[in-house]
């Protein structure tokens, strides 16, 4: 019975797959009568070419014996399954590259298209926790320079993006009171107070922390910048960010907060003026990938500009 199993499977995920004996003995390094006789139930594969065979057809060693070695309606939707078992970035792209060719056929069901929303959804959440797990690693070491601020601050907005802010603002209050003299945790929990909305509270914070933000004054004076423009207080937002900008003028982020908000008060010929000088700031630095987004902001306000807004 195995050996009919095996010999019948392989001819079926080869038919599957619509590749010919020959192409199926040339990738696993064999003579085409070798497969014929698998599939003709003569002989059957050495147990060292079992692996090769799997791994070509994508499934697992024990599919490749049973009934109903391969229950998926296509190549795609296997592949999602491997995946699915594997959690492996490689198996993704694989399955990701077989969807698109799919849809760029036409042969596809709104099924196939569930399916790929699915893949997706799969990849998000092994996304994210290969990104806490690697700003945590970070975090959990003793240096505090600027690459443990910048995966501190990055870890706090995703996980508030991600309807996780509450948590982020907890564990940033917890830390605080473990090490109240610490600047870091102040800004971590500017950070988590600012992603959620809580404007007010940033301010509370930055008041709170008087002198004691030291060396990181621009970035204290960058969140109380944001906070004062959340809640509309945009000549206070461009006292603090104008500082922030005297204080460290390789620090852009003040130059982006300033043009968002002319944008958000509608004086577009500020605006526009805003991006040119974030534009020019990231040419001087050879950041030229970096403007893509600049440039269509500044597209869109010359539009409006050119109809009279």
């Amino acid at each position: 019975m195995i050996q009919s199993n095996i010999g019948a499977n392989i001819r079926t995920l080869r038919d599957r797959r619509q590749v010919t004996q020959e192409q199926l003995a040339q990738a696993l390094h064999l003579s085409t009568q070798a497969v014929s006789k698998w599939e003709n139930q003569a002989t059957v594969p050495d147990a060292m070419m079992l692996p090769l065979i799997a791994g070509f057809f994508d499934v697992t060693i024990d599919e490749l014996f049973r009934q109903n070695p391969n229950p998926y309606a296509n190549r795609a939707q296997q592949l999602l399954s491997l995946y699915e078992s594997s959690h492996d970035r490689n198996d993704f792209i694989r399955a990701d590259a077989e969807y698109r060719k799919l849809f760029d056929s036409g042969k596809y069901t709104r099924e196939d298209i569930r399916a790929y929303g699915v893949l997706n959804e799969f990849q998000m959440y092994d996304c994210l926790r290969l990104a806490l797990e690697h700003y945590d690693s970070l975090l959990a070491g003793p240096e505090r320079d600027d690459v443990y601020q910048k995966a501190q601050t990055q870890r706090i907005t995703m996980l508030s993006r991600i309807g996780r802010g509450e948590e982020a603002i907890r564990e940033a209050e917890r830390q605080l009171e473990a090490e109240p003299h610490d600047p870091e945790n102040r800004l971590a929990l500017m950070a988590a107070l600012y992603w959620n909305g809580r404007y007010a509270e940033v301010l509370q914070q930055f008041q709170a922390a008087g002198p004691a933000y030291g060396v990181r004054e621009t970035s204290f004076c960058l969140y109380a910048g944001d906070a004062c423009s959340g809640l509309e207080r945009y000549e206070e937002a461009f006292q603090y960010w104008n500082r922030a900008f005297e204080l460290e003028p390789e620090f852009a982020d003040p130059l982006y907060s300033m043009a968002e908000a002319y944008h958000a008060q509608g004086l577009y010929r500020e605006e526009a003026a805003a991006w040119e000088q974030v534009i020019d700031w990231l040419l001087q630095r050879g950041y030229t990938l970096e403007t893509g987004y600049p440039k269509e902001r500044l597209k869109k306000v010359q539009e409006r500009l050119r109809a009279g807004e």
